[in-house]
């Protein structure tokens, strides 16, 4: 199988998307959910921090996250929504969504990322995330008005992920 992840490409997309990732909880969410209000308002300027997994065409999950610390208001990116269909599961996908969206965050000169995570609390502390129910994780910025604190940061985070990669 051959992954693309990507940012959405259009409102309808994301539509779609959020569907998909919404159908695998065990009280499914779509579309008409109140949450998926908040990614509609902010896809035109957030839309990079909007990522789908496919394959071999088809949607198969995602990631939504936004500026705004609606998780955790000491935080400046919310991820909302993280799912992949059953059958994609176990394959690094999750792992890869998360880091992109922090490389993002971090791109975008971020202190953090919350998110409400009542599933899955073990793959979030997995990737550093902290607390309880809501989880939070600091990104590695000394100062977030430095161009060049911004570029060591992301270079951190490129250099965690290769080492991780190397090590599996």
């Amino acid at each position: 199988m051959t992954y693309a992840i990507r940012p959405v490409e259009s409102e309808l997309e994301l539509v779609e998307a959020f569907d998909v990732m919404g159908a695998q909880f065990p009280k499914p969410l779509t579309h008409e959910d109140r949450h998926f209000t908040d990614l509609a308002r902010r896809f035109p300027q957030d839309r990079s921090m909007m990522l789908v997994v496919e394959d071999e065409g088809r949607l198969v999950g995602g990631a939504l996250a936004f500026r705004g610390g609606e998780a955790d208001p000491g935080c400046d990116v919310t991820l909302r929504i993280i799912a992949l269909v059953p059958e994609h599961r176990r394959r690094g996908l999750g792992r890869r969504l998360v880091e992109r969206i922090e490389q993002e965050a971090t791109r975008l000169g971020v202190r953090g990322i919350g998110l409400g995570a009542d599933e899955a609390v073990g793959f979030y502390r997995r990737l550093g995330y902290r607390g309880k129910g809501g989880m939070y994780k600091a990104l590695p910025l000394s100062s977030h008005d430095d161009p060049g604190s911004r570029r060591r940061a992301l270079e951190e985070l490129r250099e965690r992920r290769r080492a991780r990669l190397q090590g599996h």
